[in-house]
């Protein structure tokens, strides 16, 4: 027997609908209310046989699945890593790793695959212009902060940062060009790498405009010289050395004016040397640089600082490293001298100098007054010192 209001399934002499409680019908009455089985089955087909019918059943069976699709999609800790990722989170993806993803090798190696794939793509992107570097070192960062591909991530970072700036000094380059400024421009133009699109037009530029900076330079130089100003034709001579170190006139220009200077210091070494102390008690009697001061001009000399450079027996140079100076030294030594008194035309150094370590290994030393102090408050600053570094600093006794 039917239930006239569920259409469930109960037998013959049920009173009750065993699956909703309402009151079964008599035949008769099932009869009279036409819902007899065979009509309540074709009630039901006729139902999924209609079109519109079909269609809602389908569409929300289908909405049900999507549903049940997305929230397992979301929910997979390899699609919510990548997701916070993208959006710069690295705080909630290191978070996912660390609960639902660390020790699954299998999903380990795919989140560092992917991450690999994101460097190298982010990257390439930036080397073709399709973001810019903000955007670059954002992603960039977002991943190395997650620590898990350190060596591809940093190696990302180094050459994106150094195609920035070589694209920067290129676009600085053209600017200083266009107000004739060669030698800010041909300096920035140097410093355009090889891997930059700019590198073959950059080093078209230098060629180009050296000549330019030349003329420049040798005709500035000359004014300078013919004002008897050799301080600046030095500094001048020893910029452009920098810029064209083997230019020939540059080289020879560099010597002249330099020499011009030379004797014109007011304040000259003599003589400088390794004393020696003792040969036996050197940790009591250490060695010392010394140097013979003269004084050539009319004041006296109150303090004054002292350069020198150390050389091994072979001539090549070697650093300095004073007595209790635990730095290791470097190649150039400034000492200072303190109330040293020495009058006009007097002489300064004999029988003191500044202690060396037990082990300096130095055979000959060179010395220069880089700057003094009068009496009368008055001071002297070298002209010849900055030339004298350049031609001897780090390099090779000939």
């Amino acid at each position: 027997m039917l239930c006239p209001k569920c259409g469930g399934e109960n037998s013959e002499d049920s009173v009750f609908c065993k699956k909703c409680g309402a009151k079964m019908s008599s035949e008769e009455e099932i009869q009279k209310s036409g819902l007899s089985r065979e009509n309540l089955n074709k009630k039901i087909k006729s139902i999924f046989n209609s079109k519109n019918n079909r269609v809602k059943i389908y569409s929300t069976l289908v909405v049900i699945l999507c549903l049940l699709g997305g929230v397992i999609y979301f929910n997979n800790p390899i699609v919510k890593f990548k997701n916070d990722i993208e959006n710069n989170n690295y705080v909630e993806a290191t978070h996912i790793y660390n609960t639902r993803i660390s020790g699954n090798i299998d999903k380990e190696n795919s989140i560092k695959s992917y991450l690999k794939n994101e460097v190298d793509n982010t990257y390439k992107s930036f080397v073709n212009e399709k973001i810019d570097f903000e955007e670059a070192e954002n992603i960039l960062e977002t991943i190395k902060s997650t620590g898990l591909v350190p060596d591809d991530v940093n190696g990302a970072i180094d050459k994106s940062a150094a195609l920035n700036n070589s694209r920067t000094s290129f676009s600085k380059a053209d600017g200083f060009l266009k107000n004739k400024d060669y030698l800010n421009a041909i300096k920035e133009y140097k410093k355009v790498i090889p891997n930059d699109k700019n590198y073959n037009e950059a080093k078209n530029q230098i060629e180009k405009n050296q000549i330019k900076y030349k003329e420049q330079v040798l005709k500035t130089a000359d004014k300078y010289a013919s004002e008897k100003d050799y301080d600046k034709a030095v500094s001048l001579m020893n910029e452009a050395t920098s810029i064209m170190p083997n230019d020939s006139d540059f080289i020879a220009k560099l010597s002249v004016y330099a020499q011009q200077i030379q004797n014109e210091q007011l304040v000259i070494v003599d003589s400088a040397k390794i004393a020696i102390q003792s040969s036996e008690w050197k940790a009591l009697y250490p060695d010392m640089l010394q140097a013979i001061i003269r004084n050539k001009s009319d004041k006296t000399i109150k303090t004054m600082k002292v350069g020198f450079l150390g050389f091994d027996s072979n001539g090549y140079p070697v650093k300095i490293k004073m007595n209790m100076d635990f730095s290791g030294g470097d190649y150039e030594f400034v000492g200072d001298a303190e109330d040293v008194n020495i009058v006009a035309g007097g002489t300064f150094g004999n029988g003191v100098g500044w202690e060396l370590d037990e082990s300096h290994g130095i055979s000959r030393v060179l010395a220069c007054v880089r700057d003094v102090v009068f009496y009368d408050g008055t001071t002297w600053e070298n002209p010849y010192y900055e030339y004298w570094i350049g031609q001897f600093k780090e390099k090779p006794l000939i």
